[in-house]
């Protein structure tokens, strides 16, 4: 079982020889994914108006839908880190990995 601990700065899961990080505090990137978001709406909203641009409109949301579809894959993405606990080796300890295992 997954050993789960929840730091200041970031929650931390040890399985195994690995341990897997995840920041809780948001990136640049992700900030600038719901800036685009927006614009990409409202621009599709201004184009709908008129029947010449309505393809344009359209277009536009399927891009914004398209973004917010990819918005919680780059927060997990930007918000994590895998880390090998076997380049560690002084800190790795198999026999205390894998004593709940045993029988």
């Amino acid at each position: 079982m997954p050993a789960i601990k929840d730091e200041k700065h970031y929650v931390n899961i040890k399985a195994g020889r690995f341990r897997v990080f995840f920041r809780k505090r948001y990136r640049l990137i992700t900030t600038l994914n719901d800036i685009l978001i927006g614009f990409l709406f409202v621009l599709g909203s201004c184009l709908n108006f008129f029947q010449a641009t309505a393809n344009f409109g359209n277009v536009a949301y399927l891009l914004a839908s398209f973004t917010l579809t990819v918005r919680p894959i780059l927060k997990l993405i930007h918000n994590s880190t895998l880390r090998n606990e076997m380049k560690d080796k002084d800190s790795y300890n198999i026999n205390k990995t894998y004593k709940n295992y045993s029988r």
